[in-house]
């Protein structure tokens, strides 16, 4: 008969080859610490209602709490042979008090709500640290100072000079898209802080278990009611996915902007030299391979993403070991997105831009043309299509002549050629492309009074998520702390259901979900 602890109706072990192939502690790593404090949390709760002897109970705790010590000081190692991080400190907690006292730890559970509860507890460590690093990167790009309101960038639409932007206009657009990044991933945090202990296997248990009790103790907002959907779902680690996909996708296209621009042909941007590289034969090769790589590791998130997809479309109701393939690429696109995250937030605070370039760039690619077509609809009362029309004129007569709108006498004559004269001081007015960037005085436009508008909004979005991110890091802090509590002074001789009740005084009262 073999050893494994699911073994009794064995009658010979798996080979090395199957063992290698299906074990996971590699992977489990990182669940170490979801795992054991789970496991305290649910042998409270066990001693609480009875379901084991108090005492079987209060050793099994001792045994835990040494663990969680040993983990504490990076000492707790995992051995492949017991497959994964469940059965390595079920069976630690054997070894340490035989299979009649360490084998009840398990009673009423089962590995399918184990793993689940421990991925969303390691997920919710992840949003919130997530939820940091972009906070972090948004108040590198919100704290620029006042002469990026009127530093000038040509702006584009389909790759081409468009209109004059500023640096304050791109830096806040940046941010913009990275504070919805924090939304989705606080919403993924939702999904994935509901309690799916409890569920055992698929279809819950005859014991009388208190799962409020241990998603308290585990800081969860809810309980996941339906044991088999408990069970069976992933979806929350493909909502997770699709929000490390999109953010790493946002990053992609700040890098693609970096990348683009600090080329010779544009010379808008460099960034610093501790975010490049040099060639190993060009000497005057200064490479943006932070932003390059960048570009390139948003494929390793997307693909993630859909690689859950494609693993859970085809699974019925209830666990099946395809399931046990989400976590690589999981924690892969994670530590993408992460590393991808800190190293854009010192990239960031190195960027240096090139205004007079940018100005110069407005003027040759024609980039105030439409404040001219604007001008004749505001002050000649001319419809905007047909302002549109005499605009498009002159640029056209201008490319013929090889000249830009900086021959603002040229551009004087051909208007009166088209019979809509303006005075060439009027015309270097409107065509100048500061005067374009600061006459964008609508909401979100890019005058320096709307920028500051949009800035100040973002910032107080910025403070609302400071403010959701030190009551949710309290509160995961505040549970593990007391469930850590609770098991000491039960270990210590405590009474059950005293202890329970003021060790979960303090903490929120969970909902059904």
């Amino acid at each position: 008969m073999t050893e494994k602890l699911w073994g009794g109706r064995f009658d010979e072990d798996i080979t090395p080859d199957v063992l290698d192939y299906t074990l996971t502690t590699d992977v489990d790593v990182r669940l170490i610490f979801a795992d054991l404090w789970q496991d305290i949390a649910h042998v409270l709760m066990l001693g609480r209602q009875e379901i084991i002897p108090g005492e079987t109970a209060r050793a099994v705790l001792r045994s835990l709490l040494r663990l969680w010590e040993e983990h504490e000081r990076g000492e707790l190692k995992l051995r492949p042979e017991l497959e994964d991080v469940h059965f390595n400190i079920e069976q630690m907690v054997i070894e340490d008090l035989g299979r009649e006292t360490g084998g009840h730890m398990h009673t009423a559970r089962s590995r399918n709500d184990q793993v689940s509860t421990d991925a969303r507890m390691y997920l919710r460590r992840v949003h919130v640290n997530a939820v940091a690093a972009n906070l972090a990167l948004i108040d590198v790009l919100l704290s620029f100072p006042e002469d990026d309101l009127l530093a000038i960038l040509p702006g584009y639409t389909h790759s081409q000079a468009a209109q004059p932007v500023s640096v304050g206009f791109w830096k806040t657009a940046h941010a913009s898209m990275l504070l919805r990044d924090v939304r989705r991933l606080r919403g993924a945090f939702d999904r994935a802080d509901e309690s799916p202990l409890g569920a055992c296997a698929l279809a819950g248990t005859s014991f009388p278990l208190d799962r409020e009790l241990t998603a308290r103790l585990l800081g969860f907002r809810s309980v996941l009611s339906h044991a088999l959907d408990a069970t069976s779902a992933r979806d929350y680690l493909m909502e997770s996915a699709a929000a490390f996909a999109i953010g790493g996708s946002n990053l992609s296209r700040m890098a693609e902007e970096i990348v683009m621009w600090s080329g010779h042909e544009y010379s808008l941007v460099e960034v610093s030299d501790a975010y490049a590289t040099g060639s190993s034969i060009m000497p005057q090769k200064k490479n943006p391979v932070v932003a390059e790589l960048a570009r390139g590791r948003a494929g390793r998130t997307a693909g993630t993403l859909v690689q859950l997809l494609t693993m859970a479309k085809g699974i019925t109701l209830g666990y099946s070991c395809d399931l046990q393939d989400d976590k690589p690429y999981l924690w892969d696109a994670i530590d993408t997105y992460l590393s991808t995250l800190r190293v854009f937030t010192g990239q960031a605070k190195g960027l240096r831009f090139d205004s007079k370039r940018g100005e110069d760039l407005c003027w040759d690619n024609f980039s105030t043309a439409t404040e001219l077509a604007n001008h004749f609809v505001a002050e000649h009362g001319i419809a905007f299509r047909e302002a549109h029309h005499i605009t498009g004129s002159l640029v056209g007569a201008l490319l013929k002549r090889g000249a830009t709108l900086r021959d603002t006498k040229a551009g004087a004559e051909i208007l009166t050629g088209l019979g809509h004269p303006v005075a060439e001081s009027v015309l270097a007015h409107i065509l100048a492309p500061r005067t374009a960037l600061t006459s964008y005085t609508s909401p979100g436009g890019t005058s320096p009074h709307s920028v500051e508008a949009v800035r100040a909004e973002l910032r107080e979005a910025v403070e609302d998520h400071t403010a959701w991110l030190d009551r949710t890091r309290r509160g995961l802090d505040s549970a593990l702390s007391d469930t850590l509590r609770a098991a000491r002074e039960i270990v210590d001789g405590g009474d059950f259901a005293e202890v329970l009740e003021r060790a979960t005084a303090g903490l929120p009262p969970v909902t059904r979900s």
